[in-house]
């Protein structure tokens, strides 16, 4: 085998690897998002959340980790369509943030 051979196999072993871990942070959010809503008598619009970013960041104890950042719509009351936010560090939840909201 050559050094490109094995490089190119490295990279979309990588590339793989990280689109899985992607996969199943975004279905942990989506659960956590519809689990918050629902104890608060809300409802998640679309069934999805959607990355909106990406950052390094480090915690308490100073090792690095990716925070991922994701949207989702949800309503009060059927009719207004409102934004929350819910932050991720590895599989642990942070941070869930909901917009203010008429509640009726």
């Amino acid at each position: 085998m050559s050094l490109r051979s094995i490089l190119l196999t490295a990279l979309i072993f990588l590339g793989v690897t990280y689109w899985l871990r992607a996969r199943d942070l975004k279905q942990l959010a989506l659960v956590e998002a519809t689990k918050y809503c629902k104890n608060l008598d809300l409802a998640l619009l679309d069934e999805s959340v959607a990355l909106r970013g990406l950052k390094p960041a480090r915690n308490s104890k100073g090792k690095l980790y990716l925070s991922r950042l994701y949207q989702f719509d949800f309503t009060a009351n059927g009719e207004n369509r409102y934004q929350g936010e819910i932050i991720l560090s590895g599989r642990q939840v942070l941070h869930i943030k909901l917009a203010p909201h008429r509640i009726d």
